[in-house]
Formats: structure tokens, C-alpha cells, sequence
């Protein structure tokens, strides 16, 4: 159960962050596309050109974008995701895979603010209706209860709000400026989450269909216990799977011309 919910939460927040990256990048130092919109970081409006520019984008992203090695984000799939968490209410190893997400095109940011003399970025925003299906294998404790097993799952969320906050630092590669990111924090929070695991203790139908119950009877409360572990690795994920690819092949005068 936790790493159905830290999975698709994770999934929502990197594909948000994704968005507003490639809205605004190029990649392996080429032009942008023709149609993708730029921000300049010397318009003293460049955080309002920021949020339009997630919006412009959207049907591009929705079919891909080949000029940047981009698929399309739905549905957008992940290969793997590993998680931990060792607390009273779920204590657990739990691995997913081959892992589908739906719905990520319903995207919105409300603010996107990059403070170019502190080169600091504030990102908030938002994805209704997220559904993903892939394979699973957790061991562990569920409220106490043992929990385990290998199958299928589904989960669905109502809507999930994320906030982003990232610091960080010009460098020079062969006298060319990139950036790189130095800190990085990230919270987040979920509505009508639902998780269906299938085929749990050796596909035992009646202690499968047990341990759902408990997981829907219990949702909030797993979902607390295990957000700051989200959080965590969302972070982790954003510096070393988007922005350091992504910083570390476009240069700044692509991402953000002067």
C-alpha cells in the first residue's frame, strides 16, 4: 500500500516538474522547436511567460515531443520504483513495476516564480484524476499485519496538489554555463486516494480481499504515515532524474535566454 500511494504520487510531481522543464529547455544544447514558447530571464514578467508556457505546451506533450526524445505523458510509464518505510502503522520493503499512469494531460500550475538573481524556483500545481496499473511485490507490515505478495495493481486518485522549492548554481562546462541544482524541497498532498493490490499471500482470494478492506478502511492514515518517505524521494527524484538530465546538457542561455 505505501508504495502504491508514494508511487503515483511520485509519478504525479515528476511529470509536473517535466512539463515545466521541457516547456522551457532544449535538449543537448539545440533550439527549441519552433513552436514551444520562450521565457526571457531579463522580462520582468518571465514568471507569468513561465505558467502560460505550461499551458501552450500541453497538446505537444500530450502526442510527444521527438525533438527532445520526449514520449507522451498519457500515458506515461515508469519502469521502477523502490520504496522503504519502517514505522508502527507500515513497515515494509515493497518494489513496482512496469508501472502506467493516466491522466497527467489534466495538469495545472498556479504559480511557477523563478527569482533569477537568487536563481531560486517556487512551483505549485496540481493533477485530477490520476489512475495507474502495474505489477508489485512487497514484504512487510501493514498495521501490524503481515503483508505479502507479488501480482497486480490499480490505484486511483481524486486530485493531488504539489509544491517545489529549488536553489541553485551556475557552473561552466568548456566555458559554457549550465545550472545546477544545490537544494531541493518538496511537499505534497492527495484527495480520494484508492489502492487495490491483487494476488497477495500466494493469490489467497480471502486474505487479498482482507487486507484491501484494511487499506481503503485506513487510507488517510497510511498516507500520512508514509508522506514524509513521498516527499523524500520525490525530491531525490526531481535532482538526479530531471534537472540534473536535464541541466546538465542545456545550457542556461537555452533554458532561460537572456
Amino acid at each position: 500500500m505505501k508504495k502504491t500511494m508514494t508511487s503515483w504520487n511520485k509519478f504525479c510531481f515528476v511529470s509536473c516538474l517535466l512539463i515545466v522543464c521541457v516547456s522551457l529547455s532544449s535538449g543537448a544544447g539545440k533550439d527549441l522547436p519552433g513552436y514551444f514558447p520562450r521565457c526571457h530571464r531579463s522580462d520582468p514578467k518571465i514568471n507569468e511567460c513561465l505558467l502560460k508556457a505550461t499551458d501552450q505546451v500541453r497538446p505537444y506533450l500530450i502526442k510527444g515531443v521527438p525533438e527532445l526524445n520526449m514520449p507522451s505523458i498519457d500515458p506515461f510509464t515508469i519502469p521502477e520504483v523502490s520504496l522503504e518505510q519502517g514505522s508502527n502503522i507500515l513497515n515494509f520493503k515493497a518494489k513496482l513495476n512496469d508501472i502506467i499512469i493516466h491522466g497527467l494531460s489534466n495538469y495545472k500550475f498556479s504559480q511557477f516564480d523563478f527569482d533569477v538573481s537568487k536563481l531560486q524556483f517556487h512551483c505549485k500545481g496540481g493533477i485530477d484524476e490520476l489512475k495507474l496499473e502495474g505489477k508489485y511485490d512487497v514484504n512487510g507490515l501493514l498495521l501490524g499485519a503481515p503483508v505479502r505478495g507479488k501480482g497486480d495493481f490499480t490505484a486511483e486518485i481524486g486530485s493531488s496538489n504539489l509544491t517545489v522549492f529549488q536553489a541553485i548554481k551556475i557552473v561552466k562546462k568548456k566555458g559554457v554555463e549550465y545550472t545546477k541544482p544545490i537544494f531541493t524541497n518538496s511537499t505534497i498532498e492527495v484527495a480520494k486516494p484508492q489502492a487495490k493490490l491483487f494476488g497477495l499471500f500466494d493469490n489467497n482470494e480471502q486474505l487479498t480481499k482482507a487486507t484491501n478492506e484494511v487499506i481503503q478502511d485506513n487510507v488517510e492514515k497510511l498516507f500520512d504515515d508514509l508522506k514524509p518517505v513521498i516527499e523524500k524521494v520525490i525530491t531525490s527524484l526531481v535532482e538526479d532524474l530531471i534537472f540534473s538530465i536535464i541541466a546538465n546538457n542545456v545550457p542556461y542561455d537555452k533554458l532561460y535566454p537572456k
